[in-house]
């Protein structure tokens, strides 16, 4: 692809050597004909891929336990750093399913960097294809110990890595212009596919169901007008490599996010993950890297269409007379007036959502799938490693699960989740833990008084869990059984997050 950004700069250092007057008509003004905007930017990238053998337990229907390869695009983690000269913010793009403890490194790297820990958010790309180590998933009844050694290495160099990467960016803290833009996505569906018969919804393609497609872009310009960053905004599950896969991947975001470095060389792609979810990919659940590369990469040209046309300065054409030609030309170069307002403002508040509560009859319905599901593990001869034996024991283990946490006694207390809100003139960004329905992020978008919102599941800060709306719930399903949150949740979230960027405003 033609990397215009840097074609402009060529030649604009081309004919910096001509006569103002000349070079004024000849190259059109940017950035680096604008005031200062008083917002300083810095990034940094860590790889954090870890060693082939290390645990790859993500899903329940997994025979494997190992990872058997990494996938070239590697494991990233980077760090966008954000000042007005008087306080700073920072954001890490991780690959990860989760930010679960991540406390500890958001408390290393405001102590090394003096950021405020409420100034600094983790979010997830929720990739389905990391290092993970879980009892609930792989092959059942299998001794993990020999692999908590390995995991915890992983893990203290991850952190250890973030950490480095945000005092990193705030080291390098330089003037720039920042603004946003909206454009479409194609690579997201709702993934509630609705069951027939009694049965619950499975995860999968529901073509009826509610989908978000809205692609929020924010690009970050260094003082002459050179590229700096990418901010992608985007809702859908990082499950295009499934079970079958056994590569250590970044799934889809990983290619996003390369896509838009290969085409614009100088700038840091960051992917933030959007209301998730009940969104999937298009095309998922299979083994096939190749996959998670095409949607990633088609996510990322498109990323690219919107970020070619935002402009990160006031630049407008200006009538400047007529000029005699064959046609009759109106004279109408684009000019810049100045910097764009880049006032950063920060909000948080940790609000009380309703509990999920379960019936008598649910726990009994629950209480009979366990049954089903152990007669029919007892079917199959001891020892017999079919596919279909494991598949019967997968089942029991899901529901045996559900049962048990279903049947812990009950808590009146209702629960927690924490929302952010930080404002970068006419930019916004939410965010909030936890896995909400795409038609929260919908609603606190379409609510939000500024020009171009981002809002950002899978972040740290108090909460977590999939977020349904009340909807949803008499459908039941994986993500209406698990949930931590009763009716009345979303529509508390999208309340407050109202709240919260008007109060910015």
């Amino acid at each position: 692809m033609i990397n215009l950004w840097k074609c402009c700069s060529a030649v604009t250092a081309l004919l910096s050597l001509a006569v103002a007057p000349v070079a004024a008509d000849l190259v059109e003004q940017g950035p680096r004909n604008s005031k200062p905007s008083g917002l300083l930017a810095g990034v940094a990238r860590v790889d954090i891929s870890p060693p082939v053998g290390i645990p790859h337990m993500n899903w329940g229907s997994a025979t494997h336990i190992e990872s058997e390869g990494i996938d070239p695009l590697g494991m990233k983690a980077t760090a966008l750093v954000l000042s007005d000269g008087k306080q700073k913010f920072a954001m890490v793009d991780l690959d990860a399913g989760g930010v679960q403890g991540m406390d500890s490194v958001i408390k290393r790297a405001s102590a090394r960097t003096g950021i405020p820990i409420e100034h600094i958010r983790i979010g997830a790309s929720h990739t389905h294809a990391g290092p993970a180590l879980s009892s609930g998933k792989g092959p059942a009844g299998t001794d993990l110990t020999s692999y908590q050694p390995m995991m915890e290495r992983h893990r203290a160099v991850v952190a250890d890595k973030i950490v480095g990467a945000i005092a990193m960016a705030a080291a390098k803290l330089q003037p720039v212009h920042m603004y946003g833009g909206r454009g479409l996505g194609s690579i997201n569906i709702n993934r509630r596919f609705r069951g027939a018969n009694g049965q619950p919804p499975a995860v999968g393609r529901n073509e009826d169901g509610f989908v978000d497609r809205e692609l929020v872009v924010f690009r970050i310009d260094d003082a002459q007008g050179n590229p700096y960053a990418v901010l992608i905004n985007y809702q859908t599950h990082g499950t295009v490599l499934a079970y079958e896969n056994r590569y250590i991947s970044p799934d889809w975001p990983g290619m996003t996010r390369k896509a838009v470095e290969d085409a614009v060389p100088g700038a840091t792609a960051l992917f933030f993950q959007g209301a998730a979810g009940n969104q999937g990919p298009i095309e998922g659940f299979t083994g096939d890297l190749e996959v998670a590369h095409r949607l990633g990469a088609t996510l990322g040209y498109q990323a690219l269409g919107v970020a070619f046309g935002i402009e990160t300065v006031d630049r407008r054409p200006k009538f400047e007379g007529f000029v005699e030609s064959t046609a009759f030309q109106a004279k109408q170069h684009w000019r810049v007036n100045g910097p764009r307002d880049q006032t950063l403002r920060f909000a948080t508040k940790i609000i009380e959502v309703p509990r999920r509560e379960y019936e008598p009859a649910e726990v009994s319905a629950m209480e009979k799938l366990v049954a089903d599901a152990q007669k029919r593990v007892d079917s199959f001869k001891k020892g017999d490693e079919s596919r279909e034996a494991y598949q019967a024991g997968a089942r029991l283990r899901r529901v045996s699960n559900l049962l048990n946490r279903w049947k812990q006694p009950p808590s009146k207390d209702p629960v927690r989740v924490q929302l952010q809100v930080l404002r970068i003139g006419e930019l916004a960004i939410v965010s909030m833990p936890g896995e909400p329905f795409a038609e929260i992020g919908a609603a606190v978008k379409k609510a939000s008084p500024f020009a171009f919102t981002m809002f950002c599941g899978y972040s740290t800060g108090t909460g977590g869990g999939y977020m349904p709306t009340a909807e949803e719930f008499q459908h039941r399903g994986y993500e209406v059984e698990g949930t931590p949150y009763g009716k009345g949740a979303a529509e508390a979230v999208i309340r407050a997050a109202a709240d919260l960027l008007k109060s910015v405003r």
